[in-house]
């Protein structure tokens, strides 16, 4: 036989009016601080970012990026002994002779053997 049920409703604002407006200047005051950090992670992200404005023309000086650099950044081709070993496959020999994506096809070929 299930247990009669406690009414847990609460009558918020009529019955408590004090608890009411604690609640209104809580939310108020969260807001103002979510809206401080937001303006300040703005300002913060384009001083940190060196952007000195658009009218003197000067370009902008990205943050040290961490990891490989980008292929546009490291030059031109891939040389013929860092090339994949797959035939047709031009992309940069990562492990074993082979580029990311054949290493791991290999991999999973390994894998399915045993």
């Amino acid at each position: 036989m299930p247990r009669p049920r406690r009414s847990t409703s609460l009558q918020f604002g009529s019955s408590n009016p004090t608890l009411m407006s604690w609640a209104e200047s809580l939310g108020e005051a969260l807001g103002r601080g979510v809206a401080r950090g937001i303006n300040t992670g703005i300002s913060m992200t384009s001083h940190s970012v060196g952007f000195s404005g658009a009218s003197t023309g000067t370009a902008l000086s990205l943050p040290r990026r961490r990891g490989r650099p980008p292929k546009i950044l490291t030059g031109g081709p891939v040389p013929a002994d860092r090339r994949c070993k797959v035939e047709g496959c031009g992309r940069e020999a990562r492990s074993k002779g082979l580029c990311s994506a054949h290493y791991q096809a290999e991999r999973r070929r390994m894998l399915a053997k045993a």
